[in-house]
Order: C-alpha cells, then sequence, then structure tokens
C-alpha cells in the first residue's frame, strides 16, 4: 500500500470508524498477513529447491572429476600389478635358475648364484619401492579433492542459513509493524 493511500485511509478511518470497519480492517490486515506468509513460504520453497538442485549439481561435478582419476588410480594399480607379477615370475624363474644350477654345478657356483639373487630381490624391491610412491602420490591427490568438495557443501550450507534467517526476520518485522498500526486503530476507534 503506498503511503498515499495510507493517510487517506487513516483519515477517513479516523472520521468513519466504527467497528464493523475495524473488523473489517482487521481482518484484511489478517488476509494481508497471510499472503505475506504464504508468499515467503513459497519464496523460501523456491531457494531450497535451486540449492538443491545447486548442491545435486555439485555431486555430479565432483563425480565427474572423481571418476576419471579412480580410473586412474585402478589403471595405475593394474599396471603395478602387472609389474609386481612379472618382477616376481623373473625373480622366480631366476630361482628356479639358480637352484637348478646349484644341483648341476654344485657348491663350486654358490656366489656367483647368490649375486644373481640379491640382484633379483634389489629389482623386486626396487618395484615395490615404485609401488609404494605411485599409491602415496595417488593418496595425496584425492585429499584435496575431498577438501574441495567439503568446502563447496559449507559455503552452499552458510548460503542457505543467512538467506532463510532474512527471510523470517523480515516477515517477522512486517507482522509486527502491521500489528502495532491495527492496536493503534482499536485505541482510536474503541474507547
Amino acid at each position: 500500500m503506498d503511503k498515499e493511500m495510507r493517510e487517506y485511509l487513516d483519515r477517513k478511518l479516523l472520521v468513519l470508524a466504527t467497528k464493523d470497519d475495524v473488523e473489517k480492517l482487521r481482518q484484511e490486515t489478517k488476509g494481508n498477513l497471510r499472503q505475506l506468509k504464504e508468499e515467503g513460504k513459497a519464496n523460501i520453497n523456491e531457494w531450497r529447491q535451486e540449492i538443491k538442485a545447486e548442491i545435486e549439481q555439485l555431486r555430479k561435478e565432483s563425480k565427474g572429476e572423481i571418476d576419471p582419476l579412480h580410473e586412474e588410480i585402478t589403471e595405475g594399480l593394474q599396471k603395478l600389478w602387472r609389474e609386481i607379477q612379472s618382477v616376481l615370475d623373473q625373480s622366480n624363474q631366476a630361482m628356479k635358475s639358480f637352484f637348478q644350477q646349484v644341483r648341476e654345478e654344485g657348491t663350486t657356483n654358490i656366489a656367483h648364484s647368490t649375486q644373481e639373487t640379491k640382484i633379483d630381490l634389489d629389482r623386486l624391491r626396487e618395484g615395490m619401492d615404485k609401488l609404494q610412491e605411485q599409491i602415496k602420490q595417488m593418496a595425496e591427490e584425492v585429499a584435496p579433492l575431498n577438501g574441495k568438495i567439503k568446502e563447496g557443501f559449507m559455503e552452499v550450507k552458510e548460503e542457505l542459513g543467512s538467506m532463510i534467517k532474512f527471510s523470517y526476520a523480515d516477515l517477522e518485522k512486517r507482522f509486527n509493524a502491521l500489528e502495532a498500526r491495527v492496536k493503534a486503530l482499536e485505541k482510536m476507534v474503541l474507547p
């Protein structure tokens, strides 16, 4: 209601105000308050839907970022597993070869065979070290993504909380102002 209309109604109400008029005004005010309340609820529901859609979109985006990383990690682990298997197979072959040589050549070739075993074990150790490094690297790459996702959810949560607080506070102020005006009119009209 604009200011001129309010002043006009105030003047008319002071001159012609009756109990019926006050009651009618009170009913209109209540109707307006209900309408404002419903509009507020509708706005809040609309904001909730928008925020839910944004959260869902963030989940989809983060999943789109995590899935390729997960596939890359899986492929890396499979590759490492194949390398380890290969190293183990090579070590196994070397060990078989070693034992065969010991049987055939006896104790004269023990020093030579020990050196070959040490080389094979060094290769196995190197393969295990590589595997460990790659696993650490992949874990370090995944940790920041989890942090970003948590930060995004916290930001959305904070925004939603502040929007809801603002909306209810504004509605409460309007409601209190209208109640005060109705009481003032009742005091003017009713002794």
